[in-house]
């Protein structure tokens, strides 16, 4: 049978009588550990069953040339989105053109809390997060942070601090596509949020605020619902709150997902889109260009991202300077058919 995980290296360093920073170094193979004082924590580690595959590779600057990539929920419903996609593609040229391979861990069956073991038995060097849902907050996708080098791409916690991560820049392109809606006449707006749990969600929302607030537009928070990222929530929701009058005369969601379900639920409800409701969505997925009407939305870099990602990570790999490594991508509005045009009076 094999051994089960029971401690981390707080445990660790509570028996050693080290330091949490000491014992993650030591782990990992950083050259200011003094040798005996390492030897002395892989032995504690041992006894402790703290993975136990990670000693018979032995640890120290070994590498795989190997990369995870943790992504979607957990049905890996990132297979099925064409924003992650791009996203995959990009991290893969780069991390291929360096001499690297790619591990997307897609195991539905296995507990959450072995995230950190999979990543030892299978030798990455690194882990990309490309989070959605409750993996977010999972203390155990956490725990990551504490073994290898990790960067999130556009899914980092509004509560984590000091964590890689590369995102678009989401309160600046917020902020266009509700000042398009306020020039084009509309004051009264629906924002059709992610979840209430990533930083891109927050950010979006306060771009959104801002927008309203420097137009002399009262901010209400009952014109904030929480889509999840999904296009039939935002369906649910649309149809529920447009079923009464309200006065909203145009929604901007943050996704182009919930942007579809948006137009469709407004469909069924008899609105013309955008003579009645204007929508703006977020990404800019191939599908946009096409819908009916075509959506007007947020450019996301997708490529960039995931190109930035990857190369962000193989810096911290070859590093190990324990930095905290940032990047904010550009994005912008690109103006198609749903938001209409100017109103009258």
């Amino acid at each position: 049978m094999g051994c089960v995980i029971i401690v981390n290296i707080r445990d660790i360093a509570k028996a050693a009588g080290v330091s949490v920073s000491t014992v993650s170094k030591a782990l990992n193979g950083y050259s200011d550990v003094k040798s005996k004082t390492r030897e002395m924590i892989l032995d504690v580690a041992k006894e402790m069953d703290y993975l136990p595959n990670v000693m018979a590779r032995g640890l120290i600057t070994k590498k795989s040339n190997t990369i995870g990539i943790f992504f979607g929920d957990r049905q890996n419903s990132g297979f099925d989105n064409p924003f992650f996609s791009e996203l995959i593609r990009s991290i893969k040229d780069v991390a291929g053109a360096e001499g690297y391979d790619i591990l997307i861990f897609a195991n539905q069956k296995r507990n959450t809390s072995s995230y950190k073991t999979i990543c030892y038995e299978k030798g990455v060097d690194g882990v990309i997060l490309i989070l959605t849902g409750d993996q977010r907050t999972d203390e155990n996708i956490r725990e990551l942070h504490e073994s290898l080098p990790t960067v999130y791409i556009d899914s980092v916690s509004y509560q984590y601090n000091n964590v890689n991560f590369v995102e678009t820049e989401n309160v600046n392109a917020s902020f266009q596509a509700v000042e398009h809606l306020i020039q084009l006449g509309h004051t009264r707006i629906l924002k059709m949020a992610g979840d209430q749990v990533a930083k891109a969600s927050y950010d979006r929302i306060e771009g959104y605020k801002q927008a309203l607030n420097k137009h002399g537009l009262e901010v209400d928070n009952d014109l904030i619902l929480y889509g999840e990222f999904s296009r039939d929530k935002a369906y649910q929701l649309t149809k529920r709150f447009f079923s009464k009058p309200s006065g909203v005369t145009a929604v901007f969601s943050s996704s182009d997902m919930m942007a579809f379900g948006i137009i469709d639920a407004l469909k069924d409800l008899g609105f013309r889109v955008p003579e009645d409701i204007a929508v703006i969505g977020f990404d800019d997925i191939d599908e946009s260009k096409d819908y009916q009407p075509p959506l007007t939305t947020v450019h996301q870099q997708r490529f960039t991202m995931g190109e930035t990602a990857a190369k962000m990570l193989l810096q911290l790999i070859d590093s190990q300077d324990g930095i905290t490594r940032h990047a904010t991508i550009p994005a912008r509005l690109v103006i198609r058919e749903s938001s209409g045009t100017k109103r009258e009076g």
